[in-house]
């Protein structure tokens, strides 16, 4: 008996000792985990002049490479100024190995002296026999963080040339214009001078609600310890992962002005309250431009596409409703619309993207859109 009340004895020293060798280890787990910078994405973004100077925005402005826009919008507005050239640079180039990167993670913009990212020829006199598609848009025309060559914008014109068509495709992607009814306004006030023979407007969700830049992210709260959520950051639900027993688009378009400049998700100066699907702005604006095209018998055409997140085999999109809205709106004012979310459902949202930090559509995205673009423009314009 004796014997065995030692045995115990001894077993349970070594249990705490054990105990303690963990709580200890965790402690110091933890104060290293807090002397490290906080945790970032991979590919930040960041822009270079060709000099490899770095660009500051108000500098920018200061300098007139970046320039109030030259016609009437709802809000002000800027755009990068006509004839500038720049890079788009991306950290982490050295693990990411994207390879429509160089070698520092950049990637060109050069904008014509009409301030898009077009080609320097392009201007209001149309050649005779010509068609021009102009496509209006914000990061997603304008093909943010991808050669101008890569973007579903160029994709579209070189498919529909194939067959001999002097047909052209003109990018007045975030020239200037960041929603809906900004499109509108830069179409009838700008982008008419270069004689569009279709118009294809591309709507992208932050266009019609609040978000959070290109995604609707619920990071969980903190609980203090730092080992504790990095550990929940791996195993548990990541902040795109949404719920799916809510009804995210339902709670979103009912969001409160106030309740979304509280949490971050409108941006006066950027998604504004006023220019969301809730207040009819976006719908309205599409009746307008419609009309405006409709008497010049011009084919006006709508895209749509998705938040690249909760795409993928096994997972859930938390968005379907707001599609669905869009398409009847279409449909009950006669504009054509495709939705764009089919061609990219089966591509794990990851695999989209430009960087982990940015979740713009990269080459792949933009090469599964294609088909269905094109398919689209052909049926709606016979070309």
């Amino acid at each position: 008996m004796a014997e065995t009340k030692m045995r115990r004895r001894r077993g349970m020293a070594a249990a705490a000792v054990a105990l303690a060798a963990t709580v200890a280890a965790l402690a110091l787990a933890e104060l290293a985990l807090r002397q490290l910078p906080a945790a970032r994405p991979l590919g930040e973004l960041s822009y270079e002049l060709p000099d490899g100077t770095r660009i500051e925005f108000m500098k920018a402005i200061e300098q007139g490479r970046i320039v109030p826009v030259p016609w009437e919008t709802p809000r002000p507005r800027y755009m990068i100024g006509p004839g500038q050239q720049y890079f788009l640079r991306y950290t982490d180039q050295d693990v990411l190995r994207r390879d429509w990167l160089d070698e520092r993670g950049r990637v060109g913009v050069e904008n014509n002296r009409l301030g898009l990212r077009e080609r320097a020829d392009l201007d209001e006199n149309k050649t005779a026999g010509q068609r021009r598609v102009l496509c209006l848009g914000d990061s997603f025309t304008f093909g943010w963080g991808i050669p101008v060559e890569q973007n579903w914008v160029r994709l579209l014109e070189d498919e529909l040339r194939r067959d001999g068509k002097d047909v052209r495709t003109v990018n007045c992607g975030a020239a200037g214009t960041v929603c809906v009814d900004e499109y509108w306004y830069g179409l009838k006030n700008r982008f008419h001078v270069l004689q569009p023979d279709a118009v294809v407007i591309t709507i992208c969700l932050n266009d019609l609600i609040p978000s959070s830049g290109l995604n609707v992210l619920v990071p969980p709260p903190a609980t203090g310890l730092q080992l504790l959520d990095r550990l929940r950051a791996v195993v548990g639900r990541r902040p795109i992962d949404l719920d799916p027993k809510f009804d995210w688009v339902g709670h979103l378009l009912a969001m409160p002005k106030e309740e979304g400049l509280a949490a971050g998700l409108y941006d006066p100066s950027d998604k504004p309250f006023e220019a969301m699907w809730s207040q009819g702005v976006p719908q309205k604006s599409l009746r307008e431009a419609k009309a405006w095209c409709d008497a010049r018998k011009v084919p006006l055409l709508v895209v749509l596409w998705p938040f690249l997140q909760g795409l993928g085999p096994g997972s859930w999109y938390p968005f379907t409703k707001l599609h669905e809205l869009v398409a009847a709106d279409c449909q009950q004012a006669g504009i054509p619309f495709l939705d764009v979310l089919p061609s990219l459902q089966a591509t794990p949202s990851e695999d989209l993207w430009v960087t982990p930090a940015d979740p713009h559509p990269n080459p792949l995205a933009q090469r599964l859109a294609l088909p269905a673009i094109a398919a689209f423009v052909r049926a709606q314009t016979g070309w």
